[in-house]
């Protein structure tokens, strides 16, 4: 009996203490190396379209990825920037083809995401805006998509994605396929939902919500699963991220209220857990911008831009997938002592060589020099060093 009341104590503090992370203090791979895929100096002569930013890629074959990314004059404001693409040999390392997915004057098309679907059709959605002449601000037109039945040799010209449900959604993050359908998360914005401006009267900012959409008949149909800012909590979400999890979906989030967070939800997208990593782990930001979840060897990642009170930084951090508790913090990039203007959002891949496993991501990045556009830079590690 005695020994019954030391445990019991004990058990009820571990039900109703919340988990403490291991908060990791951040570290730097020894072994690094990079590479510039793609300078501003490549495109001096092309109406000077030379501002190169958000890459997004998609695996074709194991020796070839697929690179999407802005080419445009500035971050933002930039009418008659279109959505390029690269082949790139992640064998040799070298491009191989280079095009142009999307382009119409005075549109803005940028931020496109890779989309693969269960029947072999890969697709990329792009976030296309332009500038209002009253508010001289962006404005969302509604998603945009190209697609390729051929794996990448070929793509349909642009198209409007078009209303789901009733709803238009602006901006894409990421996508995850279950059986023969896929997931994509969506945000829709208050000029597309109620044909207003993004904000109102005195400047203040109007939020849009953060969906997950689907289909299963290779994006001809689309259909609204769940409202995910709603299930949430009634949270303003930007920037999200999902991989599948088991019999449901882990999904990070980048809330506008400052909080990274990190979700566990069922089939149906309704919420199990979730936790506020930026209160866990003293080393995670006010936002981790354009986050990305993956798992390797069994464990679960994250990687993003990190923004923690000084320059921003591209970091990955280990997360244990149960207790959601942040366990290794790595430094990626950029070296000590250089500041970052612009850049880091980021997209990983693997590579086999030489008997060993390299990570690589891809990303895009500005030196704090004056001007200096960004570039399209690969970063390569030794997996074992940074897992």
């Amino acid at each position: 009996m005695r020994r019954q009341t030391l445990i019991l104590p004990a058990l009820i503090l571990a039900l109703v203490t919340p988990a403490v992370s291991a908060d990791p203090k951040p570290e730097r791979p020894p072994y690094k190396r990079e590479q510039v895929i793609l300078s501003p100096e490549q495109f001096a002569a092309e109406k000077q379209m030379s501002y190169l930013a958000f890459p997004a890629i998609l695996r074709r074959n194991p020796q070839e990825i697929l690179i999407s990314y802005k080419r445009g004059r500035s971050h933002a404001n930039d009418p008659g920037a279109v959505l390029e693409m690269i082949r790139f040999n992640t064998e040799t390392n070298q491009i191989i083809e280079r095009k142009i997915l999307g382009e119409q004057q005075p549109l803005i098309f940028q931020m496109g995401e890779w989309i693969q679907f269960p029947q072999g059709r890969i697709g990329n959605i792009v976030d296309v805006q332009q500038i209002t002449q009253d508010r001289k601000r962006n404005h969302r037109t509604g998603s945009y998509w190209t697609f390729s039945d051929d794996r990448g040799q070929t793509f349909s010209p642009m198209q409007k994605l078009g209303t789901v449900d009733g709803i238009e959604y602006g901006y894409i993050f990421e996508s995850a396929i279950s059986g023969n359908t896929v997931y994509v998360l969506a945000m829709d914005f208050p000029e597309l939902t109620e044909r207003r401006s993004a904000f109102d009267e005195q400047g203040k900012r109007i939020y849009g919500q953060v969906s997950v959409i689907a289909s299963d008949d290779n994006g001809q149909n689309w259909k609204q699963i769940r409202n995910l800012s709603r299930e949430f909590g009634d949270l303003n979400l930007n920037e999200s991220s999902i991989i599948p999890d088991g019999q449901g979906f882990l999904i990070a989030t980048r809330g506008y209220d400052q909080k990274v967070r990190l979700h566990r939800v069922d089939q149906d997208f309704k919420l199990i857990k979730q936790r506020d990593l930026t209160a866990a782990c003293d080393s995670i930001g006010t936002h981790l911008g354009r986050p990305r979840l993956f798992k390797r060897d069994g464990r679960l990642y994250l990687l993003g831009r990190n923004a923690r009170g000084g320059p921003m930084e591209l970091a990955l951090f280990r997360i244990d997938a149960h207790s959601f508790d942040v366990e290794r913090h790595m430094v990626l990039d950029p070296e000590p002592g250089v500041t970052i203007k612009d850049g880091y959002y980021a997209v990983p891949y693997f590579q086999d060589k030489k008997d060993q496993t390299f990570f690589n991501v891809i990303t895009y990045r500005m030196p704090r020099v004056s001007g200096k556009n960004p570039e399209i830079v690969r970063l390569e590690f030794l997996w074992n060093e940074v897992q």
